[in-house]
């Protein structure tokens, strides 16, 4: 009888000393230096958007909008909702005829983003991948968190894209939106014009919000000129283009914003240069202005109207 009271005690005592240890390891497991627990994602709804607007010549296409409490890759968030928005922007800002793009950026995400929710109240991102969009020719697929109850539901949201005093950008987040009004606008005058001893054909003319990598001014739209210039006579020119280019319009003469325009040599044709100015959306009928200039041999001016959407 005695020796089955010690058999059950020592037993009993090795059961305890093994929970012990076994206890202290699973212990060590969990809370060691070397331990990484990996964070879990919480449920999320994805609504495929797939659309695609110019800002600051980054072509950007909304990829898709995932709503969650929380995503695992971004902690800046409070759990009480985050709508997602995945991108993908491929930089074109470069309107040089004989170079890539290297065009610094124009914008950055956490000032030129915004969700408008019902109501109208504007939410800036709390969260983002990529501090700025794409330069030299550059893309990136990249996503930009939003605080958003999970309450609101995605289609009821619209992402404004520039800032207050830029010409700004509403994309509804239905997956349906007309973004037709952002689109670039051209026309093909093809007037051709004698200055001095050259030939300017007017070629084509595109409006659009951006340029060179800069978004317009709020209320306002580029006007980018395609000009080709023959030069069929003994004499070169040399004249600077902000000195002889000027723009027309409802009275008011403006100069330009950017040029590509080449000097010519004599005998030569069919030389291409770019011209920009920055126009009110609300005009469409224009002039483009040729000055008198002794370095391009012209004593009288040249003039061609056209009208643009």
């Amino acid at each position: 009888m005695i020796l089955l009271l010690l058999l059950l005690l020592l037993g009993a005592g090795g059961f305890f000393a093994f929970r012990f240890v076994t206890s202290r390891g699973s212990n060590t497991a969990n809370t060691g230096v070397k331990s990484e627990i990996t964070p879990t994602q919480a449920p999320l709804t994805t609504t495929p958007i797939n659309a695609t607007v110019t800002y600051a010549s980054v072509d950007i296409t909304i990829l898709n909008a995932q709503q969650a409490t929380s995503f695992a890759d971004d902690r800046d968030i409070p759990a009480h909702g985050v709508v997602r928005l995945n991108l993908h922007a491929v930089q074109n800002g470069a309107d040089d005829t004989n170079s890539g793009s290297s065009i610094d950026p124009y914008y950055h995400y956490s000032t030129a983003f915004a969700l408008i929710l019902p109501g109208g109240r504007k939410v800036p991102p709390a969260g983002y991948k990529e501090v700025n969009g794409p330069t030299k020719k550059g893309q990136q697929t990249t996503w930009i968190d939003f605080p958003v109850p999970t309450t609101v539901k995605v289609d009821r949201l619209i992402l404004q894209m520039g800032t207050d005093t830029e010409a700004q950008i509403a994309l509804p987040l239905t997956g349906q939106a007309d973004l037709s009004q952002y689109q670039a606008k051209q026309v093909r005058p093809n007037v051709r014009v004698p200055y001095g001893g050259t030939f300017w054909t007017l070629t084509t003319a595109i409006a659009r919000l951006s340029d060179g990598g800069a978004q317009a001014e709020k209320g306002k739209r580029f006007l980018v000129l395609t000009l080709t210039i023959d030069n069929p006579s003994s004499q070169g020119t040399n004249g600077y283009p902000p000195d002889y280019l000027r723009l027309q319009f409802g009275g008011t003469t403006i100069s330009e914003t950017s040029d590509t325009i080449p000097t010519t040599v004599a005998g030569t044709s069919h030389l291409i240069g770019l011209v920009a100015f920055l126009v009110p959306q609300e005009e469409t009928s224009f002039t483009l202005v040729l000055l008198p200039s002794d370095l391009n041999g012209a004593t009288s001016q040249a003039t061609i109207p056209f009208q643009i959407p």
